[in-house]
């Protein structure tokens, strides 16, 4: 059987971004979990789903819902299970920092907009067009394919865990949710939390971030001390964002990924840089001493370095202060899986001086898969042959559904030397790179899988 993969593109393109936006339409952004829920991740996750789903089954594919937690999409009765893992939930909007509305798909020049479209909304439809391409053509397929569609990727991927108690694990997997040409390997990933009481600090109340993977764009904090005049000061002698609102101090960073929190600029440690210098908080000297404007775990002692799996990076994501308790909320993506227990002895000595505490609330090994594996290099012959690029195979900070099998890897879809736009405002896909993606999987699956 020989492929078209230029005549597959023009003639599926209008139906997958017809898909697209009514996937972008639904805000699968997590308010709160309810486990007890028909709709246990928010009621855009679950429309999302069924709207896929709803799709799936009318184009003549097995369909699976489980819980509205994830489903399942697939056709082919081999024995073993070529997956395709990705996600239909996304990160928090701030609308104030969207030039359009994020939950609708706009075209403007040669990118779609909208939250979503990079990650991982878009990916998962070129995935599914690509099955479907490969279905109306007659492709008889030696393994089963089977596109899962989780509901919680950002905050823990409890939706793939719970579909595991029901479903099997693919022998074999890729998930359309990081970059090309291909990620054969993905840092251990630690969050932790230093929670305690201030003493006579001039932190009234701080609010900062809402997710451990984002680095925050904006905190605001109150403090009982008049410093209106320094604070206005200090935003224009270090050229930072901010304004005096109802009593707030707030500074305004930069969005980034966690993965790479060097590319943004946190908003918390503006507002910690501004009472290091101009009070005598407690609490931010901790940060100081430990934390400020540092991604790479130096100051507190666990900066770590692996030829093949880079720096260990380290986002301070999320401060809570009220009432005189504090939470500072951390995450690390650590290249070596010794960097775990390094972690915690460095915090070990970093609160005992100041009398703080900390909780780990999860920790996720290294994943990685062989480059010489059957996997990789079919996956990377796809890329190649679509694209024509000769960019060699890469890890990476970031944490996807393919750190949950085995024999899985992250392939796809933002290429080589593209502006990763995840996790931020103004989030979009290329045009081009969305109809190529079609190609490269409808490849992908029918080579693994033939």
């Amino acid at each position: 059987m020989e492929l078209n993969l230029d005549k597959i593109a023009l003639e599926y393109k209008d139906e997958a971004f017809d898909l697209l936006k009514k996937l972008i339409k639904c805000e699968s952004v997590l308010k709160e979990y309810n486990p007890k829920s028909d709709m246990p991740f928010g009621k855009g996750a679950k429309d999302a789903l069924e709207i896929l789903l709803k799709k799936a089954k009318e184009d003549g594919f097995k369909i699976k819902n489980i819980d509205n937690y994830a489903g399942h999409i697939s056709f082919g009765d081999g024995e073993e299970t070529l997956g395709i893992l990705a996600h239909l939930d996304v990160v928090p909007v701030k609308l104030e920092e969207w030039n359009t509305y994020p939950f609708e798909l706009v075209f403007k020049d040669d990118k779609m907009y909208g939250r979503g479209t990079l990650d991982d909304k878009g990916p998962l439809v070129s995935a599914y067009i690509a099955m479907k391409a490969l279905k109306d053509l007659g492709f008889k397929p030696k393994k089963e394919i089977r596109l899962i569609a989780g509901c919680d990727e950002e905050s823990g991927s409890r939706c793939l865990k719970h579909y595991y108690e029901y479903e099997k694990k693919p022998e074999l997997a890729f998930s359309p949710d990081a970059g090309f040409p291909l990620i054969y390997g993905e840092k251990g990933m630690m969050s932790y939390d230093i929670i305690g009481k201030l003493k006579d600090d001039v932190i009234v109340e701080f609010i900062c971030g809402d997710r451990y993977n984002i680095v925050p764009s904006k905190a605001m904090m109150k403090i009982n001390l008049d410093l209106k005049n320094e604070f206005n000061l200090f935003l224009k002698e270090n050229n930072y964002n901010g304004e005096i609102k109802d009593d707030y101090y707030i500074a305004y960073g930069i969005a980034s990924h966690a993965a790479v929190p060097e590319k943004g600029l946190n908003a918390a440690y503006i507002l910690f840089s501004f009472l290091k210098k101009y009070t005598n908080s407690t609490l931010s000297k901790f940060i100081d001493e430990y934390f400020l404007f540092d991604v790479y775990g130096e100051k507190i002692g666990y900066k770590m370095y692996d030829e093949e799996m880079k720096d260990l990076t380290s986002n301070l994501a999320i401060v809570n202060i009220k009432d005189n308790e504090f939470k500072i909320g951390i995450n690390c993506r650590l290249p070596l899986d010794d960097g775990f227990s390094l972690i915690k002895a460095s915090l070990d000595k970093a609160c005992k001086k100041y009398g703080y505490n900390y909780n780990v609330l999860f920790e996720s090994p290294r994943h990685y898969v062989s480059k010489d594996s059957f996997l990789v290099k079919t996956l990377m012959n796809a890329y190649k042959e679509v694209t024509l690029d000769i960019t060699d195979a890469i890890t990476i900070g970031g944490g996807t559904y393919a750190r949950e099998l085995e024999n899985a890897v992250a392939f796809g879809p933002l290429k080589p030397n593209r502006e990763d736009v995840c996790h931020i405002a103004n989030e979009y896909m290329y045009i081009d790179d969305f109809i190529d993606a079609i190609k490269i999987y409808t490849k992908a699956i029918y080579d693994l899988t033939k």
